[in-house]
């Protein structure tokens, strides 16, 4: 029984589906039903039970997780912290981010590429948050509230939010639209834990919103295509041509962050990729803090 072997067990356990667990390892869900088939062939026990909507753990496998989750979070934590011991200006750099500041991103690090040839850059894009503390990246630009204590980096800037139409929109035309008498778009249940998922549950009616979707692109997509409003953090809706700021929403209380694991802290290449995501993305706090000056209706 091989730690490789108990690798794709821990990630079944967690994520609960084949597909799930191999996009955390990297692999296709092929590979993960074959390793867990050895495993469990190799122990002569069922780890899984195999049901339409996933895979639950048996007794046997409880007792295996149990066992193995302290061994998984030991090894972790002693990885990091060697990695924090690597002094070398080279080496990859595993940067966790939103895909809609993919573009900020790569400006920065093409002139990082130019001082710093040796450094290697890994961008994971993914709407679940990706953990520093498990090593699954090393650097994060989080959009959330205040973060743990065991992580450090720098507060880039507060998000302000607005309400985005159309140009053509007819909210458009009136100084004090009504904006619950309008159709919207917004994200679905899935990604619940948005404050502007929130905001719209709490104040427009449910059969008002006709389009939902778990993706940005998706919503900012169909408010610029005239299917709805839409809440938008104003780095998003002051960017996007086609669309017109109707009112803004602030205290939402994200934040926008640029943050790394204490252990790696004083790691060079972690440090040195830290300072040009943080610089580039200063330079766009006018944009993310709403300070843009909206247009106005047209009355």
């Amino acid at each position: 029984m091989d730690w490789e072997s108990l690798k794709f067990f821990l990630a079944v356990a967690r994520e609960g589906t084949l597909a799930a667990a191999g996009r955390t390892l990297g692999v296709r869900h092929s590979t993960v039903l074959r390793r867990i088939a050895l495993l469990e062939d190799g122990l002569g026990l069922t780890l899984f039970d195999r049901h339409p909507t996933g895979y639950m753990l048996t007794a046997a496998g409880r007792e295996m997780l149990e066992s193995l989750t302290l061994v998984d979070e030991t090894l972790v934590a002693m990885e990091r912290r060697l990695s924090g011991r690597d002094l070398r200006l080279g080496g990859t750099v595993r940067i966790a981010a939103l895909g809609v500041l993919v573009p900020w991103i790569c400006d920065c690090l093409a002139e990082l590429r130019a001082l710093h040839p040796g450094i290697r850059i890994e961008v994971i894009i993914s709407p679940a948050i990706v953990s520093l503390a498990r090593h699954e990246a090393d650097i994060a630009i989080r959009v959330g509230g205040t973060p743990p204590e065991s992580l450090i980096g720098r507060r880039i800037a507060t998000l302000l939010h607005g309400i985005y139409a159309a140009e053509d929109h007819p909210a458009t035309r009136t100084i004090d639209p009504d904006l619950a008498s309008y159709d919207w778009v917004s994200y679905n249940d899935s990604r619940s834990d948005l404050p502007q998922t929130r905001w719209v549950a709490a104040n427009i009616p449910r059969d008002r919103v006709v389009i939902r979707s778990n993706h940005t692109g998706t919503v900012v997509s169909a408010a610029r295509a005239g299917l709805g409003l839409a809440l938008l953090p104003c780095y998003l809706g002051d960017a996007e041509p086609g669309l017109r700021r109707l009112k803004t929403i602030a205290g939402l209380g994200q934040e926008m962050w640029v943050l790394t694991h204490g252990d790696l802290r004083r790691t060079p290449r972690v440090r040195a990729v830290m300072d040009f995501l943080a610089r580039e993305l200063l330079r766009h706090r006018d944009l993310i803090e709403g300070r843009m000056e909206p247009d106005s209706p047209d009355g």
